[in-house]
């Protein structure tokens, strides 16, 4: 996929996916917080039907307590004459009030006990005379609106409505003991109805002066007054208000109420119970809230689904618009792609050419921008691989010259090595009274140790060791110089004066520095001679005293000054005696932490093995040589030359 592509690819995921997810959020909350607002409107309703109960209730309770001084026992005194029993209605209906219209029947109980105590009052006893009686407000309405009518006041204008009159044929006043007993239990039955829907038991006492002759209590339907309280909810949004008892009763304003709530699952459509935990539609809002005095739970449903078609018809709205504003910045963005992978083409072909092999590619862009600073870095890329491989091909030509010469020099080592290898003894000389062992590491290919022998014809058999200062072709130079002054007279001459005029001889050949250490051993029917020139201690191991002695002479090396003297020393060898000569790389040697082997080292580990045969010496230093440097290679040429007087047979 081009550049391009993904940008613009990029760009629209970037963009949609997040406009998309912000949109079904903010619908998401918006749907959430209208549900909790209608919820929260909802439940405002509730609690204040329930308040308008309570109201209701108490609103009763005061205008019945009004009714205490009214002379209600005269309704049924022998004396009393029609015009006071029309006084007594009026002063009931007025003391009552709009209050009216929800009562449907009083009833008046006499004292039957001679003494009652009530709220600090002493009761005297009642007359004897009264009776229980039940007053219908019906019939008294019935009588008010003739009097009103006397006086010239409309029925409108009374607030008593024609509908409230209709169906009244019983009289307003009847004695407990004039009622049927179907009548009794219906009044008892409405009773406890009421009590237990709407809480309360609306009674009031009945006084005479300060002296309560009985009870007066009012039967008030409760459906009467649930349905004034449902009335008054406001129904603006189309809300439903109802209530409903533990039993599952409902209790509406409107019939077709009925049908909604069945709809949306507030009320059991084969019942026609409501239910206490409703499946409800996901379209209606419904809150509950109960009445703490009557057990009664108000409720209100509320129509949501038009308001969130109209949440939703905005989220589509909005992202409607959100997707134009995407579009519009997808030009833009086209536009601005299109110039960003037109500076990339060019760096693109420049990196083709140069991978081609190209070193003069470079890319036509001097813009300020990423794109130009990427132009400059490739072409000072590019200059700098010019110039590096201008110098690795001046480095190849370098480094095949240096092969060359390297090559050339190795064969010189080579040979100097072939050359110097021809300067040492072929083979070990076998002698009748001697044993004879020598191990040779050099530490370059050309090494500046020497041994040589020599025997005479009288069977003196002289060993040669020496080291030449330095290491390659210098060193291998002077060993071939004093090799050659050696050869002719090493045999027969004394080994002082040898030493001596082999020094001089050197010196007289201007070589510079380059000089020799050297060391002279003579053994001729078990008698010693030694003469050195600036080599370490000859070691003599006299077997029958497993002492080692050290033979240490003083002289400077071979070529060091003109005319130099070397002196001697004498001795005899027994059976088994053993001498050891050595260069100055073994008593030298470093261990990795540059510390020497010392000669009381090299000593010791002479002595340890002087017994055995001349090759397990050689071996043996050998190893602990090894040992010492723990494997490092040594930077000193080491040679090892032992003489070991054979035993009798």
């Amino acid at each position: 996929m081009r550049v391009r592509t993904q940008l613009v690819v990029a760009f629209l995921l970037l963009s949609v996916a997040p406009l998309a997810v912000l949109v079904l959020f903010s619908y998401t909350t918006s749907q959430r917080a209208f549900r909790d607002a209608v919820a929260a409107e909802s439940q405002v309703l509730a609690e204040e039907m329930s308040d308008r109960l309570a109201s209701v209730r108490q609103d009763l309770s005061q205008r019945l307590a009004s009714l205490s001084r009214l002379p209600v026992r005269n309704l049924v005194s022998s004396k009393e004459t029609e015009a006071d029993s029309s006084q007594v209605y009026t002063a009931l209906m007025t003391q009552m009030g709009d209050m009216s219209q929800l009562v449907e029947s009083f009833e008046f109980t006499p004292l039957e006990s001679s003494q009652v105590q009530l709220e600090g009052t002493v009761v005297v006893e009642g007359d004897r005379d009264l009776d229980s009686f039940v007053i219908y407000p019906s019939k008294l309405l019935a009588g008010a609106l003739e009097k009103l009518e006397r006086r010239g006041l409309s029925l409108e204008e009374s607030g008593i409505s024609r509908e409230y009159l209709e169906g009244i044929t019983q009289e307003a006043i009847r004695t407990r003991k004039g009622l049927e007993l179907a009548e009794l239990e219906a009044l008892q039955a409405r009773g406890q109805e009421m009590e237990a829907l709407l809480g309360a038991e609306f009674t009031a006492p009945v006084l005479r002066g300060d002296e309560i002759v009985g009870q007066l209590k009012a039967l008030v339907p409760p459906s009467q007054i649930l349905r004034q309280v449902l009335s008054r909810t406001s129904r603006e949004q189309g809300e439903i208000p109802y209530a409903r008892d533990a039993d599952g009763h409902l209790y509406l304003d409107q019939r077709e109420d009925r049908d909604l709530l069945t709809e949306i699952g507030v009320v059991e459509e084969k019942t026609g119970l409501a239910l206490s935990l409703p499946a409800l539609s996901p379209d209606w809002i419904v809150v509950e809230t109960p009445d703490s005095e009557s057990g009664l739970i108000f409720g209100v449903a509320r129509p949501v689904q038009e308001s969130l078609r109209g949440i939703r018809r905005t989220a589509v709205q909005n992202f409607t618009y959100g997707m134009g504003l995407v579009l519009l910045a997808l030009v833009g963005v086209v536009a601005l792609s299109k110039r960003m992978t037109s500076k990339l083409t060019l760096l693109t072909a420049g990196a083709e050419r140069l991978a081609d092999g190209n070193l003069e590619a470079r890319v036509p862009l001097s813009s300020r921008d990423e794109f130009g600073q990427l132009a400059r870095t490739f072409n000072r890329m590019a200059q700098e691989l010019r110039q590096h491989q201008d110098q690795i091909l001046e480095q190849e030509v370098q480094q095949r010259l240096l092969e060359a010469e390297n090559e050339r020099k190795g064969r010189e080592l080579d040979e100097a090595r072939q050359f110097q290898l021809s300067l040492l003894p072929k083979a070990l000389p076998r002698h009748p009274e001697i044993e004879v062992a020598v191990l040779m590491r050099t530490a370059t290919e050309v090494g500046g140790d020497y041994y040589d022998f020599f025997t005479s014809e009288s069977g003196a058999l002289t060993t040669v060791i020496g080291d030449a200062a330095g290491h390659g072709v210098r060193a291998g130079t002077m060993v071939t110089v004093v090799k050659g002054l050696l050869t002719a007279s090493a045999a027969e001459a004394d080994l002082a004066m040898l030493l001596g005029g082999a020094a001089t001889a050197i010196k007289q050949m201007n070589l510079g520095r380059m000089n020799m250490a050297a060391t002279l051993v003579r053994i001729e029917d078990r008698a010693i001679s030694i003469s050195a020139a600036g080599m370490p201690p000859v070691l003599v191991h006299r077997r029958s005293t497993s002492f080692v002695e050290e033979v240490a002479l003083t002289g400077l090396p071979l070529g060091s000054m003109a005319e130099a003297s070397y002196g001697h020393w004498d001795s005899h060898l027994d059976q088994g005696d053993t001498v050891l000569l050595m260069t100055d790389g073994f008593p030298e040697l470093m261990n990795p932490d540059q510390e020497p082997l010392g000669y009381e080292k090299a000593i010791s580990l002479f002595r340890r093995v002087a017994d055995g045969t001349p090759e397990e010496i050689t071996s043996h230093l050998a190893e602990s040589a090894q040992e010492w440097t723990r494997g490092q290679p040594p930077v000193d040429d080491l040679t090892f030359v032992v003489l070991k007087m054979k035993e009798s047979a």
